[in-house]
């Protein structure tokens, strides 16, 4: 709600500074009545959608109210449900017939982090980085879209009582029941968690997530996905939605070859490359393999470096912290939030440092 009029000429008023989506109008309104009123928006402001209101029930009202270029009628009293179904059902309409209109609209960066093994810090960044850009004033939405056992809720130390299944158990549901479901962190992050137990994730449908990401982006400047370690039709969606796959490996063997194959199942379905990040996670040196050395065994650049600081990082995991905010002079702290700086535009220094010399690279990678 952008403005409140009270009468019909400073409702005209108020739609030229504000040029508002919808216009909620009273028939009954001192200086200028709603009906005039709406004629005169219907004629100056086509793209204003008008909605009537009245406590007369008559058709002949309905009528001389549509004829004024009113899109819809309520009749007093209404339910806050009638009110915002009217408002979602004339919006919708109006925008599938001019879907222009909203081609250069502001919308959400998606950014994805996927990894392919458990373990490897991936929820720790995703928050952390959320966190970081609504901290710099970002508006920022992260989903917990590990679905069966996500860990978005704990790791913030946030009860699951608002999940993503409750907006889908509503059937047709809209924004509102989105926004009725997402918990508020107190960094300024919006938080769309995993289900509350296993078996409620299946409720949860490729396309309910695919309606989520269209209805949230115009109203937010980031989306984060906070992924599970597989690749099925629910993921491949979001992987596909996403503007960066920050793809997540630790110096780990397993995690390596797991990336490795991720990498390559990526480029059998012809996935956007491009968009993929790798980043490099609990990076400790003296481990026989190094940045550099990782680089050219899966032909891919470390898009990012984030040093291991294990009781840092397990002391905001127990008591459900942020490190960007309880340690952000740590080297984990500073590498993260060089991570959302860059991402949000501003110039960070790239680590380029040498690595270790890697002993086991042909048997990992093969010799070239």
């Amino acid at each position: 709600m952008v403005a409140e009029a009270r009468n019909g000429r400073e409702t005209i008023d108020m739609v030229k500074e504000f040029q508002p989506h919808i216009v909620l109008m009273d028939i009954n309104m001192p200086e200028l009545d709603g009906l005039k009123a709406s004629e005169i928006l219907a004629k100056d402001y086509p793209n204003v959608q008008t909605v009537i209101m009245s406590i007369q029930s008559e058709q002949e009202y309905f009528r001389r109210a549509m004829k004024a270029g009113a899109k819809d009628f309520l009749i007093k009293p209404f339910s806050t449900n009638d009110l915002v179904e009217t408002i979602n059902n004339v919006f919708n309409s109006w925008l599938k017939d001019k879907p222009e209109l909203f081609a250069n609209e502001p919308s959400a960066e998606i950014l994805t982090f996927f990894a392919t093994k458990g373990g490897v810090g991936r929820t720790t960044l995703a928050v952390n980085l959320a966190a970081s850009l609504a901290l710099r004033g970002k508006k920022t939405l992260l989903i917990d879209a590990s679905l069966q056992f996500g860990d978005v809720g704990i790791t913030l130390n946030q009860a699951a009582k608002k999940t993503i299944s409750n907006i889908v158990e509503t059937g047709d549901f809209g924004f509102n029941d989105i926004e009725k479901n997402i918990t508020k962190h107190e960094t300024g992050l919006d938080l769309l968690l995993a289900p509350r137990e296993p078996a409620l994730a299946d409720a949860v449908k490729t396309e309910h997530l695919l309606k989520i990401i269209d209805m949230a982006r115009p109203f937010y400047q980031y989306i984060i996905f906070d992924m599970p370690p597989m690749i099925t039709e629910k993921e491949l969606a979001i992987l596909d939605r996403s503007n960066l796959v920050l793809l997540v490996a630790t110096l780990e063997i397993s995690s390596l070859k797991n990336t490795k194959i991720c990498l390559k199942t990526f480029g059998d379905i012809n996935f956007d490359m491009s968009k993929v990040k790798l980043i490099l996670n609990k990076e400790i040196s003296n481990v026989g393999i190094g940045k550099a050395d990782l680089e050219a065994g899966l032909a891919i650049p470390v898009y990012a470096t984030v040093p291991m600081e294990a009781e840092i990082a397990q002391r905001s995991l127990n008591q459900g912290e942020l490190i960007v905010v309880k340690a952000p002079a740590s080297a984990i702290g500073r590498s993260i939030i060089g991570m959302a700086e860059r991402l949000a535009g501003a110039k960070v220094q790239v680590d380029t440092g040498k690595s270790a010399i890697l002993k086991i690279k042909d048997l990992l990678f093969g010799s070239n």
